[in-house]
């Protein structure tokens, strides 16, 4: 094998093909249960369990037909305390890094680029760290704009390491610090972010492809863009896909027993739904229905053993409801029947 040297209780994923979806659906990223080695080697864990996504939508030119075997591309996610994880797989049939200053036009070599909003705060980022863009290229920079307009190189703020796996393939390992909109170069832990179940975020992935010329050719992305926004990725987090942090345990981080005093039925739902606690009292306690793409659409408090909320206004469809008391939460998929 060839090395290159230049450097929620809810587990709700959805099946994909060989190259999986585009990302214009909710990720669901999967928890890593011990850190990830960034080697290019993709051993851990994690990267058996999580899904694959499409890198599949051509914004530059917008919508053209790519030749066969130019690029295709697929990525998966994880998370822990401390990184987010993503692993990419690129078919590219010419490898190009003609450009030997990483600040000076780092958008036109072969580069992946990958969009983080740690917060899914959305909105302009082309001058501020209200989230990032980074332009990883071969050689392991990690360009983006400073407040000047300026490219800078964070490449300290990721670990990247890209092994070749099979004709023209190649596997990219990553893991990511995060950090807020007050990141400051010179003292990026100030304002470092730990990740947790639950968190939102914004994100997106796509690829520079430059076939042994002077210019990018293509740029291919993870979401479906309009053509007048297909090259706003890297001044505006409006478009970033969400992102949600997910742990398969995540109820056993917190009390079992609650768990298990909780009936949530019936199942598929109908016009209501029942939340019903063997406990004699429910003192603040809240049921919450959220949509699949996170969003909160129903929210009740309730006391006693037995809580019912209408749901005959929602469509048919997957949605989770989450049901807390103080400290403990409980989490579980549902399906909804017209």
């Amino acid at each position: 094998m060839i090395r290159f040297i230049i450097s929620f209780s809810v587990a709700f994923l959805i099946s994909v093909a060989i190259f999986g979806q585009t990302q214009s659906d909710t990720i669901f990223c999967y928890q890593a249960k011990t850190p990830v080695t960034v080697d290019g080697q993709a051993t851990e864990e994690c990267w058996t369990n999580a899904e694959w996504h499409a890198i599949d939508q051509v914004w530059i030119p917008w919508a053209v037909k790519m030749k066969e075997g130019d690029f295709k591309g697929r990525f998966k996610v994880a998370w822990d305390e401390l990184y987010l994880y993503v692993l990419v797989e690129v078919v590219d049939d010419s490898l190009s890094d003609d450009h030997t200053n990483p600040l000076q036009n780092w958008w036109d070599d072969d580069c992946l680029e990958v969009f983080i909003d740690e917060n899914r705060s959305k909105g302009d980022h082309e001058r501020n760290c209200n989230a990032f863009a980074y332009h990883v290229s071969l050689t392991y920079d990690a360009v983006d704009l400073n407040a000047s307009g300026s490219g800078v190189n964070y490449k300290n703020n990721l670990k990247v390491d890209m092994d070749t796996i099979g004709t023209d393939t190649y596997l990219w390992e990553f893991a990511i610090k995060n950090y807020s909109a007050s990141f400051n170069i010179s003292n990026p832990e100030a304002s470092r972010v730990k990740l947790e179940t639950g968190k939102k975020m914004g994100f997106a992935i796509a690829y520079c492809d430059n076939d042994e010329t002077k210019a990018r050719e293509n740029f291919i992305g993870s979401m479906v863009m309009t053509q007048a926004t297909a090259n706003d990725m890297y001044k505006n987090a409006d478009h970033f896909g969400l992102m949600i942090l997910s742990d398969q345990n995540f109820t056993n981080a917190f009390s079992k027993q609650f768990e298990n005093e909780v009936k949530i039925y019936p199942v598929p739902a109908g016009n209501f739904l029942n939340i019903e606690t063997q406990q004699n009292e429910m003192e603040n306690c809240t049921v919450s229905i959220l949509s699949a793409t996170g969003q909160v659409l129903k929210i009740a408090t309730f006391t006693g053993m037995k809580h019912t909320i209408f749901t005959g206004d929602l469509g048919s469809g997957l949605y989770v409801v989450k049901v807390t008391r103080g400290d403990y939460s409980v989490s579980k998929l549902i399906s909804k029947n017209k």
